[in-house]
């Protein structure tokens, strides 16, 4: 759901961590004809003989970024559930709900789906709490 901002970004790996610091560049600098594939490769093989060491460093800086992540997400989900049981979940009335034969009894009636844009506010479903567009959070 778009109103809730973006889902937060995954963060990167030690290796890549790794690989976008110093890796790269170490490794244009010693093979220079190498193209992007060939560079993550020469990047995979140092990196695995690298000492654990080494690893350390960039393993720690990665852990406290998923760490971090998972926060974000975990409050990111929050907002998503609090915005589905407040406000969505009463922008549409219980006849919704019931059946299509309850809804629709003439035969010739059939039922209309509407479809918006949730990136554009004017056509956002209005929340019945606070009369404003579906981005409250109360």
């Amino acid at each position: 759901m778009s109103y809730c901002g973006a889902r937060p970004k995954k963060p990167m790996t030690a290796f890549m961590l790794w690989l976008n610091s110093t890796g790269r560049e170490h490794i244009k600098s010693e093979y220079p004809e190498f193209k992007i594939q060939e560079v993550a490769v020469k990047g995979g093989e140092l990196w695995r003989s690298m000492p654990e060491e080494d690893k350390s460093v960039w393993q720690e800086s990665a852990s406290q970024a998923m760490a971090e992540y998972k926060k974000e997400l975990e409050h990111w989900n929050a907002l998503i559930e609090h915005q589905k049981k407040v406000c969505l979940s009463q922008t549409y009335p219980d006849i919704y709900e019931a059946p299509l034969s309850t809804r629709f009894p003439n035969s010739k009636q059939r039922p209309t789906l509407f479809v918006y844009d949730c990136k554009d506010d004017s056509m956002a479903p209005i929340c019945r709490t606070c009369f404003s567009k579906a981005r409250c959070f109360h």
